[in-house]
């Protein structure tokens, strides 16, 4: 059976210098709505949004709701252009195996790649392009199209089947690859496999909580592609 992977990218296929990202919403909230945020106010990222992480801050400092959408595309567009000094592997690693793994699963006819992360969708491509690993990933769901993490697998499901003009795809044969709760929330949410990457420190957290594989990286890609076969059946 044919199956479609939904990846993550934070925490799963690669890990950005600590406090970079919130700093530059921070900066971007400033310069597009006019409102200070201190970095201890800040929303918690992990697993979270950027949609959901903006609304967050929103009301943090009672900026009023209407104004996010007016202004939401300055804010995307000044915040892409101010990441993009950091995409570089200078501020970001890999996933100890990420590379291989993404290579061979192209490779294989049984395995279709898809996007379903909390990056709004030009980060998302730009954190990716750091390393060349966005050729991999032409279809997906992202954290600014909605601020309901749970609600973006489906939205990939459809996008990935529109794409290849079938229905190949449905909760039957899809499994998202993520690294936090949220993650097996959106999974069970919706009826799908879920692959978590973790520390061992996190294991039992995970095992706990309906996660269907937990590895602490990619490296052993035989591991990887017999766990996919073992929570397929």
């Amino acid at each position: 059976m044919k199956k479609l992977l939904l990846f993550d990218i934070d925490g799963t296929i690669l890990n950005m210098k600590m406090g970079l990202s919130k700093n530059i919403f921070i900066d971007t909230f400033f310069d597009i709505y006019g409102c200070s945020i201190s970095i201890e106010q800040m929303p918690r990222f992990s697993g979270n949004t950027d949609l959901q992480i903006l609304n967050q801050m929103a009301d943090t400092v009672g900026l009023d709701k209407e104004l996010i959408p007016k202004l939401i595309n300055d804010f995307w567009d000044l915040k892409l252009e101010r990441f993009k000094e950091y995409c570089t592997k200078e501020y970001i690693d890999l996933v100890p195996g990420v590379e291989e793994l993404l290579h061979n699963l192209s490779q294989n006819d049984e395995y279709h790649l898809a996007l379903v992360t909390g990056n709004s969708r030009k980060n998302a491509y730009q954190k990716l392009s750091s390393y060349g690993l966005d050729k991999y990933f032409s279809d997906g769901a992202f954290g600014c199209e909605n601020p309901d993490r749970n609600t973006l697998p489906l939205m990939a499901i459809n996008r990935v089947n529109k794409r290849i003009k079938k229905e190949v795809y449905s909760n039957c044969n899809t499994c998202i690859i993520g690294d936090t709760l949220s993650d097996v929330l959106a999974a069970k949410t919706n009826n799908l496999k879920v692959v978590i990457i973790a520390n061992k420190s996190d294991h039992l957290l995970f095992s706990q909580n309906q996660t269907d594989s937990i590895m602490t990286d990619f490296l052993d890609t035989d591991y990887f592609f017999n766990e996919m076969d073992r929570i397929s059946n």
